[in-house]
């Protein structure tokens, strides 16, 4: 079937189209894709019980195939003198040490299934707060199937990815002149640029929207955040959507209210990471995140002094090379309960740690969280970004809205900062638009220079 859709590819729109309404996306990808959610919505009708068996029974397989077929684990298991036959529940897991990241720096090479051939492998990068390089190895299949339960993310509030039309503002960054969207007749989706939406350009964004019936809006929070501030601003209309969904980025409050207000539509996410190890969802019913217990094991170790928890988690889709109780930079907060619906609720939210931390003239440090609720609590404040240049000076870059009164405004941010920050110089930059960065198409609020 892949030879098909790039003979189709290079055809007239007319016959891509009439090839894509034939043909729908499930037959098109693979049957990977296809039979992880068929498989999914099966299974998203089971009881917890059956669920956690199957987690227990997907989890012993990854054990023994680790054991068997991945060095590093077999060196790890018998130094501790664990089989994996002793991991009998998610509990005994905690038997295994935490995997870092600098500890699969340090050992690539042997953590790389025996049983596959390497020269086949995919290599998959990414890079944290940090922008440090971490390199990883995994297969084809593993997008096939996380596919899948990205899939069932969306479905699950009714919104759609593939054989109907939607919106999208991520994924798409217009170079040497090209316009600021474009449609994906294959995805039946108008990609849309996430780095131009601004007062000269929001009508023509809202133009083209309204052109196309699509229900779905997808996009970065902040995206559709800044949508929603020029539609109220400018007494616009969004017609047509009914089902928003983000991810890549965390949802901050003031971001969700400012958009459910405005435009009136649920906003909806699930979380995953590129190294593939856990999976979250929110339904149409809670804005709880409920865990894709098909998709691996998710550990958290609450943090004594803070509400949050550290997330560890197994994944079940990448066999070429395991992670195993592998620790990631993001934390969550839990909710303890379970849903009246059978699935167990267990993130209110996730914090990814993509901000940095302020430091003070005195040297002391402040989480970059502490600015939100201030700076949004301020009248004429529609996005900002902090930028420490020294101990002594912070850049606060301001997109305002006709909320903003310049002196009265300015003298509000400066005291909020000296409050969290101390004596310490601010300067305010005004500007249309914060821009993205080029290589993650997100927003960092607070920047500092000096780490």
């Amino acid at each position: 079937m892949s030879t098909i859709s790039n003979l189709i590819k290079k055809q007239p729109i007319y016959i891509k189209k009439l090839y894509y309404n034939i043909f729908p996306f499930r037959y098109r990808y693979h049957k990977v894709f296809r039979q992880t959610y068929d498989f999914l919505n099966k299974s998203q009708h089971w009881s917890t019980d059956k669920l956690n068996s199957y987690q227990i029974g997907k989890l012993s397989h990854l054990l023994l195939h680790s054991y068997n077929n991945v060095p590093y684990y077999k060196n790890l298991f018998d130094k501790l003198k664990l089989h994996p036959t002793d991991i009998k529940n998610i509990h005994d897991l905690s038997k295994i040490p935490i995997l870092t990241k600098d500890l699969i720096k340090k050992n690539a090479k042997m953590l790389i299934a025996t049983n596959f051939n390497k020269s086949k492998l995919l290599k998959f990068q990414t890079s944290g707060s940090t922008g440090e390089k971490f390199e990883f190895f995994g297969t084809d299949e593993m997008y096939k199937k996380e596919a899948a339960f990205v899939l069932r993310a969306f479905h699950s509030h009714g919104a759609t990815m593939y054989n109907q039309p939607s919106i999208w503002l991520r994924r798409y960054s217009p170079n040497n002149g090209k316009t600021l969207w474009y449609y994906d007749h294959e995805l039946k989706r108008l990609y849309m640029s996430p780095y131009h939406i601004n007062k000269d350009t929001i009508k023509s964004y809202l133009y083209k929207m309204n052109s196309i019936n699509a229900s779905t809006l997808v996009g970065y929070p902040s995206s559709i955040y800044i949508l929603a501030c020029y539609i109220e601003e400018l007494g616009l209309k969004l017609n047509n959507v009914k089902y928003i969904h983000v991810a890549s980025e965390k949802i901050l409050p003031e971001w969700k209210e400012k958009i459910e207000s405005v435009l009136n539509i649920q906003v909806k996410a699930h979380y995953g990471q590129m190294e593939k190890v856990s999976f979250f969802y929110q339904t149409e019913f809670s804005d709880n995140y409920t865990e894709a217990l098909e998709y691996g094991v998710t550990q958290f170790e609450k943090d004594p002094e803070t509400s949050e928890s550290t997330i560890i988690a197994t994944g079940f889709l990448n066999y070429a090379m395991p992670f195993i109780r592998y620790q990631m930079n993001d934390t969550a907060v839990l909710n303890y309960t379970n849903s009246e619906f059978g699935l167990p609720e267990t993130v209110i939210d996730f914090n990814g740690r993509s901000d940095d931390i302020l430091t003070t003239i005195k040297g002391s440090k402040i989480p970059g969280v502490n600015f939100y609720t201030m700076m949004y609590n301020i009248p004429g404040v529609m996005m900002f970004q902090l930028v420490q240049v020294s101990r002594e000076l912070i850049n606060v870059i301001i997109v305002p809205d006709k909320k903003y009164f310049s002196d009265e405004t300015n003298a509000v941010i400066k005291n909020g900062i000296k409050v969290r920050m101390g004596s310490i110089k601010v300067k305010i930059t005004i500007v249309d638009e914060i821009l993205r960065s080029k290589k993650t198409g997100k927003i960092k609020c607070i920047i500092n220079e000096i780490q």
